[in-house]
């Protein structure tokens, strides 16, 4: 029997945030021109939409899947080694991603409308703690919640590890919808769906999710900080990074990912003992055996 979401009922989903979003967009619209209080360029009027559509979403896919919510949102801890090795793949990940982003830009400029809005809700010190809140808690919270717990965990118990790894990051990617956010979030949302894949907890994708959104915030912030082509306002001329400093995102990225390697390849080893000690068969999420050995 299939589980809820696969990838129908997912793309379905999709459709309802779109819905649950123009509904609660509208209000703000309306005081906004109403009051000319500028509630559109508050960082704070996205973090409220996006928490309760999502959390909407998450309520409605709990009460769809039948599951409990420990078993949606794994939350267990994990070993603190691991929060090492992570930053640094998310560091080098983000060094590496923005270059990326950097030639995309060059091939499709972004547009001056969506690069002002950009620049007023995340690249201003009078929204600074606004725009940190929204993308250092909310967005993680809800989107790992969404994406890692709810959808990723239906993929799991419905296809392979290798497909529902690949689908729910092209997914997580489609779901930015700008062609500049797409490609970075679709890898992160590979690297994330695999610590969860190997930790059976989305504490990892959190800490990684609010550490990547957390270092472009803070280094527009602090202009004595600048690196060009990293740090630089959306509205500046692109400009590439310096040489060192992309070997220096490939070295992190590199040690990061190597790391994770040898820590997982432990846990796994260590896993399998304790499975043949015990000869137990119980998989890893209640109802379903699919991810009994992940690979």
């Amino acid at each position: 029997m299939r589980q809820y979401p696969n990838i129908i009922q997912t793309i379905g989903l999709f459709a309802l945030f779109l819905l649950l979003q123009a509904v609660f967009f509208l209000p703000i619209f309306l005081i906004d021109m109403a009051t000319k209080s500028n509630l559109l360029n508050n960082p704070l009027s996205l973090a409220a939409v996006n928490l309760f559509s999502i959390s909407l979403l998450l309520w409605y896919g709990l009460t769809r899947s039948g599951a409990s919510f420990a078993e949606i949102f794994p939350l267990p801890p994990v070993r603190p080694i691991l929060l090492l090795p992570m930053s640094l793949t998310i560091i080098g990940m983000s060094i590496i991603l923005s270059e990326v982003n950097n030639f995309v830009v060059t091939v499709l400029p972004i547009p001056p409308q969506i690069a002002e809005i950009f620049q007023t809700l995340f690249g201003t010190r009078e929204n600074f703690w606004g725009a940190l809140l929204t993308a250092v808690v909310v967005a993680p919270l809800t989107e790992e919640l969404f994406f890692r717990g709810l959808i990723l965990r239906g993929f799991l118990n419905n296809y392979s590890v290798r497909k529902s790894v690949v689908v729910s990051a092209l997914l997580f990617g489609i779901f930015h919808v700008l062609p500049w956010q797409i490609t970075g979030a679709a890898v992160l949302g590979v690297v994330f769906a695999w610590w969860f894949v190997k930790t059976r907890s989305l504490i990892p994708c959190l800490f990684g999710h609010a550490l990547n959104n957390a270092l472009p915030i803070i280094l527009l912030a602090y202009p004595q900080l600048k690196i060009p082509g990293y740090s630089n306002e959306v509205a500046e001329p692109i400009e590439f990074q310096p040489l060192w400093f992309d070997a220096l995102g490939l070295l992190l990225a590199g040690t990061g990912i190597w790391w994770l390697y040898r820590e997982f390849a432990k846990m796994d080893a260590a896993r399998s003992r304790e499975l043949s000690v015990v000869s137990s068969t119980e998989p890893i999420f209640s109802d379903n055996g699919r991810m009994a050995n992940p690979q």
